[in-house]
C-alpha cells in the first residue's frame, strides 16, 4: 500500500491539493496501469490500463500456460486472433 499521512490524503481529496509526483508513480504501480493513461485518460493512452494489467499477468506464465492461453484465445475468437 501507499504510505501517506491521512491529513494529505484529505487535503487532495477535499482541498484539491495535488499529489506528488511520487504518490502518483506509487499509485500507478500499485494499480500496473499507464502513467500516461491515468493522467490522460485510457482512450488517449498507447495501451489501455486492462491491456497492460492482462500483459503482467501473462509475463507470470511459462511457455506451456501462454500456448494453453493462446490456444483459449483462439477457440473463442477463431480466425479474428489466429497468429502463428
Amino acid at each position: 500500500m501507499i504510505q501517506i499521512a491521512p491529513r494529505y490524503l484529505t487535503n487532495i481529496e477535499n482541498k484539491g491539493q495535488q499529489p506528488s509526483f511520487h504518490v502518483v508513480y506509487d499509485l500507478v504501480t500499485l494499480l500496473n496501469i499507464s502513467l500516461d493513461g491515468f493522467i490522460l485518460g485510457e482512450e488517449n493512452s498507447h495501451k489501455s490500463s486492462k491491456r497492460l494489467q492482462v500483459e503482467a499477468q501473462l509475463d507470470c506464465l511459462d511457455e506451456d500456460e501462454l500456448v494453453t492461453i493462446g490456444k483459449v484465445i483462439q477457440a473463442i475468437y477463431g480466425e479474428k486472433c489466429k497468429f502463428n
